[in-house]
């Protein structure tokens, strides 16, 4: 495992595009963030709040994304530990978010395939949940997805950047923040406009 190479061969593909990487650290342990931080990186995106815990004791400077489905039990201890939240899909988290002292910075994520399996908005409701946000919190910051393994990667995330396209339109002062490709999938993503990669195992391979 050449972590350093690994980044290194990744932020040269970015370097292309005005978009971020955010390596995904889950289930690694310190020694291998710690590679990761030492490379100059201090966003990461974690699963698992026992990994958040792990991680976050160790590195004081670092910021946390939470990329994971929210679970209601942990909703808020979620809420009230990352910064960044890329899986918010239900009415009721924004209202607790809105309850939180410290601001949070929201992405929706959209079930771009509409799966009854899977997490997200539907997308025919984004605009619903767009104005319920302003009205809460705020515009959220972006929008997140996660493909299902059967669909063509081009397909989702064409659909994404029109939609996003969109909002951006309507909302001028919508950041439009595009939460989506991962070790698979991130080139194709970036083509269509993605601003955040979540990377993982091509980082610790």
């Amino acid at each position: 495992m050449d972590i350093e190479k690994n980044l290194s061969t990744i932020s040269k593909k970015l370097s292309n595009y005005n978009a971020k990487l955010i390596p995904v650290i889950k289930n690694r342990t310190v020694e291998e963030v710690k590679e990761v931080y030492n490379c100059g990186f201090r966003e990461f995106g974690e699963n698992r709040l026992d990994d958040y815990f792990l991680h976050s004791d160790k590195f004081d400077d670092a910021v946390f994304h939470f990329i994971a489905p929210i679970q209601s039990r942990k909703i808020k201890v979620i809420f009230e530990n990352f910064e960044f939240i890329h899986t918010v899909s239900r009415f009721k988290e924004i209202d607790l978010i809105s309850k939180l002292d410290k601001k949070r910075k929201v992405l929706l994520q959209i079930n771009i395939d509409k799966d009854p399996n899977k997490s997200g908005i539907d997308p025919d409701l984004i605009y619903e949940y767009f104005e319920y946000s302003k009205n809460s919190i705020d515009l959220p910051l972006g929008l997140m997805c996660i493909p299902n393994i059967q669909s063509d990667p081009r397909v989702v995330f064409s659909k994404m950047q029109s939609i996003n396209a969109e909002l951006k339109k309507k909302y001028s002062e919508y950041v439009g923040e595009l939460s989506m490709g991962m070790s698979d999938d991130y080139e194709i993503a970036l083509d269509y406009g993605a601003t955040i990669i979540r990377v993982g195992s091509k980082i610790f391979t």
